[in-house]
C-alpha cells in the first residue's frame, strides 16, 4: 500500500470513528397537531405519561405570585415542583392514587390533611389535584362538566368543572398533539394562569 493510499485508510477510518449512532427519537403518542380534533381527543384522553416545564402566575386573596413549575405524569402517579418567592420554593408534591406527600421549602415531609393544608397555605387555594392531570391537557376531567367547544372543529376551548372556569387561552403543538400552551383556572377568590413552555413525553 502507498503512502497516499495509507494516509487515505486512516482519514476513512477516522471519519468513521467520529460517526455515532443518533438515539432513536422519542415516541410521538398523539395523531399530530394538524389531525382532525375527533382523532386526537380519543388519543389525548388515553394519555397517561408525559411531562411538561412551564411557569405560573397565582392570584389568591388580594396576593399574588409566580412561580417555574415542573409536572411529571406516569401511570398511577405525578409529581409536582413550585419554584419561587413566597416560601413557594423548594415545595415537592407527589401524588399516587389515594396518597399525596409534601416537601416544603423547610424540608419538611407532610402526608395527607397536613400535605393538603400546607398547599392551600402556600397558594392560597385548595389546588384541583385529581383534576390537574386533566386540565393540564385541555380536558376536563372524568365526570361532570360544561364544556365550551369550537363549532367548526369541536376543540376544546374551554370548561366548567367543580367550581373551577379553565381556559384555553393558546394552544401550540406538543407530544404530537394540539396542546395548551397559555391556559387560566379561576374560581371566585383564585386564578391560577399556567404557561408551557416544554411538553415532553
Amino acid at each position: 500500500m502507498t503512502r497516499v493510499s495509507a494516509l487515505a485508510a486512516l482519514a476513512v477510518l477516522a471519519m468513521l470513528a467520529g460517526c455515532r449512532t443518533a438515539p432513536p427519537p422519542a415516541a410521538i403518542p398523539g395523531p399530530g397537531a394538524e389531525a382532525p380534533w375527533s382523532e386526537q381527543r380519543p388519543a389525548l384522553e388515553k394519555l397517561d405519561r408525559y411531562s411538561l416545564n412551564g411557569k405560573v402566575a397565582v392570584a389568591a386573596n388580594g396576593q399574588g405570585f409566580s412561580a417555574s413549575l415542573r409536572y411529571l405524569q406516569q401511570p398511577g402517579r405525578a409529581e409536582l415542583a413550585l419554584d419561587g418567592p413566597l416560601g413557594i420554593g423548594g415545595m415537592r408534591i407527589a401524588l399516587e392514587e389515594n396518597s399525596l406527600a409534601v416537601t416544603n421549602s423547610r424540608g419538611e415531609a407532610l402526608d395527607g390533611e397536613a400535605a393538603r393544608a400546607e398547599i392551600e397555605h402556600r397558594l392560597g387555594f385548595e389546588l384541583p389535584l385529581d383534576e390537574l392531570r386533566w386540565w393540564l391537557l385541555g380536558l376536563p376531567a372524568p365526570g361532570q362538566s360544561e364544556i365550551d367547544a369550537a363549532p367548526d372543529s369541536g376543540e376544546i376551548r374551554g370548561f366548567l368543572q367543580n367550581g373551577w372556569r379553565v381556559t384555553i387561552n393558546t394552544r401550540a403543538p406538543g407530544l404530537g398533539f394540539s396542546l395548551p400552551q397559555r391556559l387560566t383556572a379561576e374560581r371566585s377568590g383564585a386564578r391560577l394562569k399556567l404557561f408551557v413552555e416544554r411538553w415532553q413525553p
